[in-house]
């Protein structure tokens, strides 16, 4: 079983730590509407980014791009 760990900063600015447990997020997220599991996912993993990307990240971008256009890509379960 695997635990996943949230650190964030408190009002006190304390850093604060809650373990979850993998299962409990995911069946979470299973009973969650569309609208709220590309809302969390908008907030969890997209940054605005506004640096530059470096070289080794436009390859990154432009391999990503290729597999997609190929077929090479396994569809993500939420969102659009």
């Amino acid at each position: 079983m695997g635990v996943i760990r949230k650190q964030w900063k408190g009002e006190d600015m304390s850093i604060k730590t809650a373990l979850v447990p993998i299962e409990s997020l995911i069946n979470l997220l299973k009973s969650l509407s569309e609208e709220a599991k590309e809302e969390i996912f908008e907030k969890v993993f997209i940054e605005e980014d506004t640096v530059p990307l470096t070289n080794e990240e436009r390859q990154a971008v432009m391999k990503a791009e290729e597999e997609f256009k190929s077929g090479e890509t396994i569809r993500w379960p939420f969102g659009r």
